[in-house]
């Protein structure tokens, strides 16, 4: 995906705009929609794609249709809101993407971050605990979740590819952002713009650009 499609989806207007509509409970898929444009609505209230692809179990996000109906209601129910809400105050400046990635920290795995759309160290750190929730979740690494990039963590990576879908495609989504080479979508869908940015990634860390992600990719990503 280019950089004009994420961004078609930031409100650039006029300073005093009107107050946004509620999300539907019900949204009815029109043209040129994906489950990550849908989520990154007005209103929306934190609903994210993994959201709304559990709240909908027979939508696939690679073959919506036009007229298709997307559940929003039970998108809702699966948000766990942060417990620090000083933690996750939200400020007017910084980047959009980045404060989206902050966010979805926050409501998935209770990150209690800052969000100001600013890369620190915080944010970084918030997303390997992430990556160790998943592989402890998904693969039962038992790895110590401290935000630290350390041998055990490296040791646990699975490797990502192409046509790979799911919170750790996502987690590396992320981590390209923020490392300054664009995906595009942060959809959890490794596709084609996924694919461009890792490649790009793995030429200037000066490792072998094979498009996977593997032990040396998250270690470029997240190692200090």
């Amino acid at each position: 995906m280019s950089d004009n499609y994420i961004n078609a989806f930031y409100w650039k207007g006029s300073k005093t705009p009107v107050k946004p509509h509620p999300a539907p409970e019900v949204y009815t898929i029109q043209e040129g929609d994906t489950l990550w444009s849908i989520a990154h609505k007005d209103g929306t209230g934190g609903v994210q794609v993994e959201d709304l692809i559990k709240a909908n179990p027979g939508i696939d996000p690679t073959k919506l249709k036009i007229g298709q109906k997307i559940n929003f209601g039970n998108a809702k129910d699966t948000i766990v809101q942060p417990n620090d809400t000083k933690e996750t105050e939200t400020s007017n400046s910084g980047d959009e993407v980045v404060k989206s990635i902050q966010k979805t920290l926050n409501s998935r795995y209770n990150a209690g971050i800052i969000v100001d759309g600013f890369n620190g160290p915080k944010t970084k750190s918030a997303l390997i605990k992430a990556l160790q929730k998943e592989l402890n979740k998904q693969f039962n690494k038992k790895l110590v979740v401290d935000g630290k990039w350390g041998t055990k963590t490296k040791t646990a990576i699975v490797t990502v590819e192409k046509g790979a879908k799911g919170n750790i495609t996502w987690i590396l989504q992320a981590a390209l952002y923020l490392e300054g080479f664009n995906p595009g979508s942060l959809d959890s869908i490794f596709g084609k713009g996924t694919e461009s940015a890792l490649s790009k990634f793995q030429k200037a860390k000066k490792i072998i650009a094979d498009n996977k992600a593997g032990k040396e990719t998250f270690t470029k990503l997240f190692a200090v």
